[in-house]
């Protein structure tokens, strides 16, 4: 190889020749800057202090707390609320015991307290326990699902689950079993009084006791019927056993009685008279009445035999009972007996009887 002076040179002076070029570099780069540069240095500093001025907060110190939390809650704690529902729970790791709180002296105390608040003595009320209806329909969930019913559905309250005729919130009310159709409210809830009563006469009063040869024969005035000579009034005679005419009624026993009554104006005096009784018998249902003879046509009151009263049974379809004292209805199956009829001020009472059972009930209106 040929060696020469200029190749020579320039190796052993290669990285001098390398750094003067990068200083000639750097020196064109900084001319170009300065020489392009219209800032004033002096403007460049007021700018940057005026942005870092801006950007600094215009107010001082730090925003006031807001206390109404704080305030609401030591104001709670200062006057706890009485505890009046309460749910079961046992203490556990996670649960501590049940505590109340008394709403007088507002101290806590054990759950279990039953009487009164052992620190300042005021009586306790007693807790209710927390009944739970998720559909609230009124029914408790534990009483649905007792019988069977859907806790989470509000329309079998309105429901017949057993088909009675009762709705399954009537059945809870009344504390029978919405799933037996032979446990049911009483039927008797449905039915009312109807005023006013209604009086049932005897037709005609016992005016006189004629004694014949076989036996007795009495006379009786019915003041709606007509003579022989269609006079208003008229007389049936009868004999014991016999009807008395076509009034519905057999006349079934006299007994000859006398009694004493003072004479007004006597000054103790008395005189006897007649009070001869008569016996007599609806055909229709053997109820007796016992007369008392009458003295004069124009004195007298018709008896009473019985009094009437109209029952309404207002479920489902209407029913209406026009009852006696002893007469029995139905209801549903059921048989009822009327024992007795009491008009009252403004009002009456009707006692009825279970015929299956005896359970009486009074029915006042």
């Amino acid at each position: 190889m040929i060696d020469t002076g200029k190749s020579n040179f320039l190796a052993s002076h290669y990285e001098y020749i390398v750094a003067g070029v990068g200083l000639v570099a750097l020196a064109g780069a900084a001319l170009f800057y300065f020489s392009e540069s219209s800032v004033d240095p002096n403007e460049a500093a007021s700018s940057e202090a005026a942005q870092i001025e801006r950007r600094m907060p215009k107010q001082t110190g730090v925003d006031a707390i807001d206390m109404t939390e704080f305030q609401l809650t030591t104001g709670k704690a200062k006057n706890p609320p009485f505890i009046r529902e309460i749910v079961e729970t046992n203490a556990s790791f996670l649960a501590s015991e049940r505590r109340v709180t008394c709403k007088k002296c507002k101290k806590g105390m054990p759950g279990d307290v039953k009487d009164e608040c052992p620190y300042c003595g005021e009586k306790l009320e007693k807790p209710k326990a927390v009944v739970l209806d998720a559909d609230s329909d009124g029914l408790p969930d534990v009483w649905e699902k007792k019988f069977g019913l859907n806790p989470n559905d509000a329309n079998d309250a309105s429901a017949d689950k057993d088909g009675d005729g009762f709705t399954n919130m009537e059945e809870y009310l009344a504390k029978t079993d919405p799933a037996d159709g032979n446990s049911h409210p009483d039927y008797l809830d449905s039915l009312k009084v109807q005023l006013p009563l209604k009086q049932t006469y005897l037709p005609f009063v016992f005016r006189r006791a004629l004694k014949v040869p076989n036996g007795w024969k009495l006379d009786f005035f019915d003041p709606s019927g007509t003579d022989d000579y269609g006079r208003k009034g008229a007389t049936i005679r009868a004999l014991v056993g016999d009807k008395i005419g076509a009034s519905g009624y057999t006349l079934k026993k006299f007994e000859q009685k006398e009694k004493k009554v003072a004479i007004k104006g006597g000054e103790g005096l008395t005189k006897r008279v007649d009070a001869s009784e008569a016996t007599v018998e609806r055909d229709k249902d053997g109820k007796q009445v016992v007369l008392q003879i009458v003295e004069s046509k124009r004195d007298f009151k018709l008896a009473p035999i019985d009094v009437q009263a109209t029952l309404v049974y207002s479920r489902g379809t209407t029913k209406t009972f026009d009852v006696v004292k002893g007469s029995q209805f139905d209801l549903n199956g059921t048989k009822f007996k009327v024992i007795s009829i009491n008009g009252k001020t403004n009002g009456a009472a009707v006692t009825v009887e279970n015929v299956a059972t005896g359970k009486k009930r009074t029915l006042e209106q």
